[in-house]
């Protein structure tokens, strides 16, 4: 075995660590889009344990899954305004109805998106290991 041939994976570069700090990302976007104060105090805890493993750790590729996890609050906002622009009125069981105004959801889906894929493809180049260390005879 010739030692270009060794691949030794580098910390931080394993899909198991990327989708919790994907979990650590949507948590914190949930928090403070939940707009309570409840809320709030997760989102800080969030990032207090995101911030003590940072400075653990250092800086790690799959730390990127953070922003892919905060993709997750403007699609949650995209969903729940799905019926938008513009006034939504349902039914109760009364027959009452309760009308709410929604907002377009398109910008809050490009802006999740955008969010899910940048923190994705970020984290595919960073885990790309370096090159070779010697160049290959001829």
């Amino acid at each position: 075995m010739w030692a270009e041939e060794v691949h030794v994976s580098r910390p931080g570069t394993g899909v198991g660590a990327f989708l919790g700090w994907v979990l650590l990302g949507a948590g914190v976007g949930a928090g403070f889009g939940l707009g309570i104060l409840g809320g709030l105090f997760l989102a800080l805890g969030l990032l207090v344990v995101g911030g003590v493993l940072v400075v653990r750790q250092g800086l790690r590729p799959a730390q990127l899954g953070v922003l892919t996890g905060l993709g997750a609050l403007p699609l949650a906002i995209a969903w729940l305004n799905r019926r938008g622009p513009g006034q939504y009125c349902a039914g109760g069981v009364t027959g009452a109805s309760d009308c709410v105004a929604q907002s377009n959801p398109w910008p809050f889906v490009l802006v999740g998106v955008v969010a899910v894929v940048v923190g994705i493809v970020l984290f595919l180049r960073a885990r790309r290991p370096p090159g070779p260390l010697i160049e290959p005879r001829r």
